[in-house]
């Protein structure tokens, strides 16, 4: 008779299953031995390990369970956001070159550092949806629409609309603060910047390796200054005060977005939220412009 009396722990119908769980409870030193039994393998184990055995096996199984994969990120949410973003600059263009509503949409809605001085506050708003030709409009349009695409993909198309355009608005606002009373901005170019600022935060501050030290952790940072040394400082129209406060501000809102992100929901009807709240500030903007409100 054994001094310790043996207790089956699990049965199984496979071999490999029995032999790895066996596996287990040898990695942890603990006696076992299998046992066929009718076409089926018994785990067996002394009865005073039987505790500490049958918490070993669950905790493998647990650690081991097939886990489901992460979804991918919702592409379709930040394609939609940018083909409203498209349309709403497209149909500004139309309006402000027909002379919709009014016949000069220039003079109440364009960046004049003289009349944000003076509280005309939303001026760095509405001057995000100014242009001055087709070419100006469609590469804000694809340059914008690409780089909101993949900042949904981190913050939710709404968030990332809604930082846009805060962003894009302050770097107006910082812009008129180092002008001249005289200058004047209009395009959305001020907010495309902001949204690369905003990227190349979050991507300094999310995908960062933990082993990564010196200047290699400022990396995302410094390709988001090329593209902005590339894109925003050259041309005979290039606003670069505009480009770079925009940038500038993209960046410390990114940073400050990581810093809250358990606190500033972004996802369901967070998502939608945001993205109705940028829509309404915009829309408000230009109903001041136009004095309706």
């Amino acid at each position: 008779m054994d001094e310790y009396p043996w207790v089956e722990l699990r049965r199984f119908d496979a071999a490999s299953a029995a032999e790895e769980h066996a596996l287990v409870l040898a990695a942890m030193g603990i006696a076992h031995r299998l046992v066929g039994r009718e076409g089926t393998i018994g785990l067996e184990v002394w009865a005073a390990a039987a505790d500490q055995a049958g918490y070993e096996l669950a905790a493998y199984r647990e650690e081991n369970q097939p886990r489901p994969e992460p979804a991918a990120p919702a592409l379709a949410t930040g394609i939609d956001g940018a083909v409203l973003y498209g349309a709403i600059g497209l149909f500004l263009y139309a309006g402000s070159t027909a002379g919709w509503f009014s016949p000069d949409w220039l003079t109440p809605g364009s960046a004049q550092v003289g009349f944000i001085l003076q509280g005309e506050w939303w001026r760095v708003f509405t001057a995000l949806g100014l242009h001055a030709d087709p070419g100006h409009l469609i590469a804000n349009l694809i340059m914008g629409g690409i780089l909101a695409v993949l900042l949904a993909e981190r913050l939710g198309s709404g968030l990332a609309w809604f930082a846009i355009l805060l962003a894009g608005g302050a770097g107006n606002a910082l812009n008129a603060w180092a002008q001249t009373a005289n200058h004047t901005t209009i395009g959305a170019s001020t907010g495309v910047f902001a949204a690369l600022g905003l990227l190349a935060a979050q991507s300094w501050t999310h995908d960062r390796a933990p082993d990564v030290r010196g200047l290699r952790r400022f990396l995302p940072l410094a390709g988001g200054v090329i593209l902005l040394s590339f894109l925003g400082v050259g041309g005979e129209r290039t606003d670069v005060g505009a480009h770079v406060f925009g940038f500038a501000v993209g960046v410390v809102l990114g940073a400050g977005l990581f810093a809250a992100e358990r606190h500033v929901p972004r996802r369901g009807l967070a998502n939608y939220g945001f993205g109705a709240a940028a829509l309404a500030l915009f829309t408000f903007a230009w109903l001041k412009a136009f004095h309706v409100v």
